[in-house]
């Protein structure tokens, strides 16, 4: 399991809504962060292709949210 997993695995379980956004955010951080090191050359193709999907699933999260937040 890579770092970033878990926090994404908590955005994708989270069912409170309220607080689906919060992980979401706190995922890509993550990623984000672990992407500032892939790109230092500390990477590997699988994890390369973990985080593609990873934040494809992210993308999915945010678009089922965000007609919530205008309500």
């Amino acid at each position: 399991m890579y770092g970033w997993e878990e926090s994404y695995k908590s955005a994708m379980l989270e069912t409170d809504r309220s607080k689906l956004w919060e992980r979401i955010e706190a995922a890509q951080t993550s990623i984000d962060r672990r992407l500032q090191e892939i790109n230092a050359g500390h990477d590997s193709k699988e994890e390369r292709l973990a985080i593609r999907d990873a934040q494809a699933g992210l993308r999915v999260l945010r678009r089922e949210i965000l007609p919530l937040a205008s309500d």
